[in-house]
């Protein structure tokens, strides 16, 4: 595209529109005025095609991937390739997603004739979670007396992952991401565990239950068997991206007043620290999201690699219009989970259709595995008489919807415990350590 800059116009203006006006009030020096007004068309239509198809040949290229974390500035790499003779000043940009700003405004290129171009860092910041795709890159130049500006638009290819801030939830947490330790404090295993770790000699105090007879009468003389604290056990955390996912609460990890995200955002973080707590007690971690049917079921491993993979998978996790469909969802793991696991539910129960049908579905689960569901609760929903107090007739109506609300919510939980299913209610500013605490609960007690 080209465009005329201001000074053509100021130019014309000053130039073009006198000199008319002059041959239409004085005939007699149309003679001088017409070929000043065609000479200053020739030098504008020279300078518009003097520098015409100058850049037109420049190829950029950006990383396929680029993975920042939310809130904070990132840098995008742009390399380009130009002839060796070209020379000039180029400005840049991207056509970003409604998320992303710029931190730099104006980006420009300067060429120089004889000279490789360097390859310039763009600097740019997402604000929310998610994967997002950057698919245009805009160019301009100026021509050489700088009436003209010509732009040009190149097809490009460059994912960007957003990973949720969890930097104030993490220096929260990592008291919990230390193995044996819960705060500051050394805890001792409770038990002596269910995993074989060795065998030893015979010592006064051991159980007959713990001598290894085959040993004994091999070395002809008693052997015991050593236990261990179970590891590498495996811990599921299932992610609810239905509709119920999108309800706003506060953002309590945010300086910015008011301001509000889905429930989804918080499951998504408390997720993920769930998971680096289970890595640093030296056990397995899977994922799973569903909205009305599975959607992503990464089975059980740790490491770095496994981390992140699970991470990418929640990058770009949205949340769907529909219910979820619990009796697939039971299904589904009694089918793909074999082992024993802790499966940690992150979902709402609220909904008595939907609670009916998690309380029948997870009742053939809970006999395999220990499931655990957890579900944030609204300032609302809280027993009568709970601070804060009423100021009027509107407070008192809401304060008992609210505690029916919390009635409903405590007789659901007495029956799924009678099922061997817990259900942690949780407000929104601790959902995070509530889901790790429960967590180092279930290792302390050894409930796997």
């Amino acid at each position: 595209m080209i465009a005329p800059r201001p000074g053509l116009i100021g130019w014309g203006a000053a130039i073009v529109l006198p000199l008319t006006i002059l041959a239409t009030l004085l005939p007699g020096w149309r003679t001088l005025t017409l070929p000043a007004i065609a000479l200053f068309i020739v030098i504008a239509l020279l300078d518009l095609l003097w520098n015409w198809r100058k850049h037109r040949n420049l190829e950029f290229v950006v990383p396929d991937t680029v993975r920042t974390i939310a809130g904070r500035s990132f840098q995008l790499p742009l390399r380009f390739f130009a002839p060796p003779s070209q020379s000039g000043i180029i400005r840049v940009a991207l056509a970003l997603p409604s998320s992303f700003s710029m931190v730099t405004v104006d980006t420009l290129l300067t060429l120089k004739s004889g000279e490789p171009p360097l390859p310039i860092l763009l600097e740019l910041c997402g604000e929310s979670r998610g994967i997002f795709l950057i698919s245009q890159l805009f160019f301009d130049w100026i021509s050489p007396i700088g009436w003209w500006i010509y732009r040009e638009r190149q097809p490009i290819h460059c994912e960007v992952r957003v990973y949720p801030n969890l930097t104030t939830e993490g220096r929260q947490l990592a008291r919990f991401l230390k193995r044996n330790e819960v705060g500051i404090h050394h805890y001792r295993h409770l038990g002596r565990g269910r995993e074989f770790e060795k065998l030893r000699e015979y010592e006064p105090g051991d159980g007959f239950d713990t001598i290894h007879w085959k040993a004994t009468a091999k070395r002809r003389h008693p052997i015991t068997k050593v236990y261990q604290t179970e590891k590498a056990q495996e811990v599921y955390v299932a992610i609810d991206s239905s509709r119920l996912s999108g309800r706003l609460v506060a953002n309590e990890y945010t300086e910015a007043a008011g301001e509000q995200i889905p429930t989804l955002e918080r499951a998504i973080a408390s997720s993920l620290l769930l998971c680096a707590a289970a890595q640093s007690q030296g056990d397995l971690f899977g994922l799973l999201t569903f909205s009305d049917k599975i959607d992503h079921l990464v089975t059980a491993r740790s490491g770095p690699a496994h981390f992140n993979r699970c991470r990418d998978v929640l990058a770009g996790l949205q949340t769907r219009l529909v219910s979820p469909d619990f009796g697939e969802i039971a299904s589904t793991l009694m089918a793909r989970i074999k082992r024993r696991a802790l499966i940690v539910f992150l979902t709402s129960l609220d909904d008595p259709v939907l609670s009916e049908t998690f309380l029948s579905s997870m009742d053939f689960v809970a006999r395999r595995h220990l499931v655990l569901a957890v579900m944030l609760l609204a300032p609302s929903v809280r027993p009568l008489f709970s601070p804060p107090g009423v100021e009027n007739i509107d407070d008192i109506y809401q304060s008992i919807a609210g505690h029916l609300h919390w009635t409903r919510l405590i007789e659901l939980r007495r029956q799924l415990q009678q099922r061997g299913i817990q259900l942690c209610l949780v407000s929104n500013k601790s959902v995070s350590l509530e889901v790790v605490s429960q967590y180092i609960a279930l290792k302390r007690r050894q409930a796997l």
